[in-house]
């Protein structure tokens, strides 16, 4: 009982001893267990790995150090550590598997009581106390208890410590970083917010309030749907339901706000989801680029990419088409015919070429001039087009010459369009004077000439014109080739 009341004063004592010099602390504790074991050296040791080193020793001058190094198979606490608890020796030298042990060679240590220190469920270290003296008795329960009791108010005051270091480590850090993000958000280039789930701002750096040209207080009173452009906020409510539902943690897409003076700004936006630890919505981290510049830029290329495109398509019409009647020109001709002259080999449909010519168009230009001439030219290519088929192609050949490519029309067929032409030409009224045309002719029949070509084609129709000119004018003229 005596025992038991000193223990308890000692372990009082200890534990009300301030805890910002471990080295003082140390030395209090294996003081108190020398004295109250009745052993001559007492060691705190750290333990890490196989490695054991002395954080104190009482006394201090007894060949070991603070500070020094062992192996720990070489000093008895191994036993203490392999066993995750208390080991207790009172005579070594009766242990015959002892003898041999490095510690009991170097120093003769007949006597030995260790217990581990547990700091946060680990093994810290451990607290022993030796002597060269061996003991008559095996160490009693209660100094075996009495040892367990010091090294586990040991081990709490160096948890405590642990936990306040990391707690202000923690601290520190977390300072650090709001810090760090503060001057991020503060001064970065590009819009930044905090934005609750219901939409509203929570907070809004200068950037993002230059962008929108809200003060920052008048932009926390309202939420980002009330500036969001119509077009746009569908689309951005359903990514933010994304996030909410959990199926999403970021996106971002390209949306248009109103600015506080009603004109429309472009952004790049990038949201991402906080969540509470319970895995609910905290808040919304919002990242606006601002890319209206951007955003103009690319509509003027749209339009001038528009406008180009309306002109190539001008060009190439006016590439294919003549200025002055509208009707597709020589270069379309001649590849309809190449075209329509190799469908018409593999087929063995009749292809034909109707030449046609203004009669005395020249002395027509002279009588009234050449805008008359114009305008005589236009009724012609009208009319043509009105009373051709829809099948065949009708061209400006040059001048005062049409040809009208008329696939599948054997020579038939094609005198009677020909001549349906010529009299609709000679029926036409408002002009100075009555005009006439004559027309030549010419149809291929593959399987009877299938050397011929698109060129010979042509030209026999050319000479079939010339023919029905020979003949009067005012004629159709038809050959087969």
């Amino acid at each position: 009982m005596r025992f038991s009341l000193e223990g308890l004063r000692e372990l009082h004592r200890l534990s009300l001893m301030p805890t910002d010099d471990f080295a003082q602390l140390y030395q209090a504790y294996l003081e108190v267990g020398c004295r109250m074991l009745g052993l001559s050296v007492g060691i705190v040791s750290r333990i890490r790995d196989q490695d054991y080193q002395v954080l104190a020793v009482q006394p201090a001058d007894d060949g070991i150090r603070a500070g020094d190094h062992y192996a720990l198979g070489d000093t008895y606490c191994s036993a203490v550590v392999k066993k995750r608890g208390s080991v207790a020796l009172h005579h070594v030298g009766e242990l015959e598997h002892m003898l041999n042990h490095p510690v009991y060679l170097a120093k003769q240590l007949e006597s030995y009581i260790a217990t581990p220190i547990f700091v946060q469920g680990r093994i810290f270290g451990t607290l022993n106390f030796s002597d060269v003296t061996p003991r008559d008795e095996p160490f009693r329960v209660d100094e075996m208890e009495f040892l367990e009791l010091m090294a586990r108010s040991l081990g709490r005051t160096l948890a405590l410590d642990r936990l306040e270091r990391q707690r202000r480590q923690a601290i520190r850090r977390m300072e650090e970083s709001v810090a760090l993000f503060e001057g991020a958000f503060r001064h970065a280039a590009i819009g930044m917010a905090i934005v609750s789930p219901d939409g509203s701002w929570l907070r809004v750096n200068p950037a993002l309030c230059r962008i929108l040209g809200y003060a920052e207080e008048a932009l926390l009173e309202i939420d980002f749907q009330s500036i969001t452009h119509p077009d746009d906020l569908e689309t951005d409510l359903e990514h933010v339901q994304a996030l909410l539902d959990g199926s999403k943690n970021s996106y971002w897409m390209k949306k248009r706000y109103f600015h506080h003076d009603g004109h429309v700004v472009s952004v790049v936006l990038a949201v991402s989801i906080v969540r509470n630890e319970d895995g609910s919505p905290r808040y919304f981290l919002s990242q606006i680029e601002d890319i209206s510049a951007q955003a103009s830029a690319e509509e003027t290329l749209r339009e001038q990419k528009a406008q180009l495109e309306k002109l190539n398509r001008k060009l190439a019409d006016m590439a294919r088409t003549d200025p002055l009647t509208g009707l597709c020109n020589r270069m379309v001709l001649m590849d309809a015919l190449r075209r329509e002259y190799q469908r018409s080999l593999r087929s063995g449909e009749a292809l034909t070429v109707a030449f046609m010519d203004v009669d005395y168009f020249k002395q027509y230009n002279d009588d009234f001039g050449h805008a008359e001439g114009d305008l005589a030219l236009k009724a012609v290519a009208a009319v043509l087009q009105t009373a051709s088929r829809g099948s065949d192609l009708l061209t400006r050949y040059g001048g005062e010459e049409f040809v009208a490519l008329l696939p599948g029309a054997g020579i038939n067929q094609a005198r009677a369009v020909a001549d349906r032409l010529r009299v609709a030409v000679s029926r036409i009224g408002d002009l100075k004077r009555p005009i006439t045309l004559s027309v030549g002719v010419a149809t291929l029949l593959p399987a009877e000439s299938p050397s011929r070509s698109p060129e010979t084609l042509l030209r026999a129709a050319d000479k079939a014109l010339y023919a029905a000119k020979e003949a009067g004018r005012n004629r159709v003229e038809a050959v087969v080739i």
